[in-house]
């Protein structure tokens, strides 16, 4: 059994499958939640999340900052849980889940304040669901960065797209580098003897924040010395072609939207227009890559295991919106 884990774990790991997979991954799980409305399907996906994490991340310090979006989502779901306890809007009278002094506060403005109270199950339910809902989204992100190298995803984003991808690698990477700074920062002041808890938040901050603060510095100074940002030079003709491709584009995109949701009889020339304008915002992703100064040593292809996640996210996607995660 621990044989064929840690195969599957090789097959999936990180080293070995494209950054964009595992992006494309978190953002349709955190859809599939966001449209989901049932507690066990919510759960699922966050159990799920965890799972994956636990399963295919490498010895990497962006892979540590899952504890993060953990302790975020713990966080998320007990405070949904307390405001709907503390503010309740109704004393409820059947199904009762949880009884409280009823505290009203007359404000001279509107109506009384209710607080506290008798809160039904489905109050708590809702509230959980609701809890699980941001919570679900959290992890999936969490899940893309703790698995996505952000450096990989760098070198695979389109020319096109540089500017957009350097100031996005270096926020991506702010997290990981903020969880490696505290702890490198509570292990040096534990190995001189310095106090713990509540008090030592004062000599712990400053020096995380500076550390990385410093360390996103000198990864946008490096990614600028390697290209990264930079335009080139173009010809009159490129630089007309980029701009009639682009007019295209936003035209052809904008079109079979609202001919999608203003004429939804005839679909398949709305999904028709639609497919245009992605064939032409390919042909402009590719005019824009050519003023790219950076040269590319090595190309990160997809592999099987890419594909396999990224089907088995449009399935449960598909899933969602068929409304399979809301019965």
């Amino acid at each position: 059994m621990s044989v064929l884990t840690s195969n599957r774990a090789h097959f999936f790991s990180t080293s070995r499958t494209h950054p964009g997979a595992w992006w494309l991954a978190g953002l349709a799980l955190s859809l599939s939640a966001s449209l989901s409305s049932n507690l066990v399907a919510l759960i699922a996906i966050s159990a799920g999340a965890m799972f994956i994490v636990r399963l295919c991340r490498d010895n990497a310090p962006w892979s540590r900052s899952i504890r993060f979006y953990l302790f975020l989502g713990a966080i998320v779901v007990l405070l949904r849980v307390i405001f709907r306890v503390i503010f309740n809007l109704a004393d409820a009278t059947q199904d009762v889940f949880l009884t409280l002094p009823s505290i009203s506060i007359d404000l001279g403005i509107g109506n009384s304040l209710h607080l506290l109270g008798s809160v039904s199950f489905l109050s708590i339910q809702a509230a959980l669901v609701d809890g699980f809902r941001l919570a679900a989204i959290i992890l999936s992100i969490g899940m893309a960065n703790s698995l996505a190298n952000p450096r990989k995803l760098l070198r695979a984003t389109p020319g096109a797209l540089y500017e957009i991808a350097t100031a996005v690698s270096i926020a991506i990477n702010l997290a990981p580098q903020l969880i490696a700074s505290l702890k490198q920062v509570r292990r040096a002041r534990g190995l001189r003897g310095h106090s713990k808890g509540i008090k030592a938040l004062t000599g712990i901050i400053i020096p995380v924040l500076e550390d990385t603060i410093e360390q996103s510095m000198q990864l946008a100074a490096s990614m600028s010395a390697r290209g990264f940002g930079r335009k080139g030079n173009r010809t009159h003709l490129q630089l007309l072609l980029t701009r009639v491709s682009t007019f295209l584009t936003l035209t052809l995109l904008t079109v079979g939207v609202a001919m999608l949701l203003f004429s939804p009889v005839q679909q398949h020339v709305d999904l028709m227009v639609i497919l245009a304008g992605l064939v032409f915002s390919a042909i402009t992703l590719k005019l824009s890559s050519t003023r790219t100064t950076r040269t590319k040593y090595i190309v990160q292809r997809w592999q099987l295991a890419d594909l396999f996640i990224v089907i088995s996210s449009a399935l449960i996607l598909l899933a969602a919106f068929s409304g399979v995660f809301s019965k």
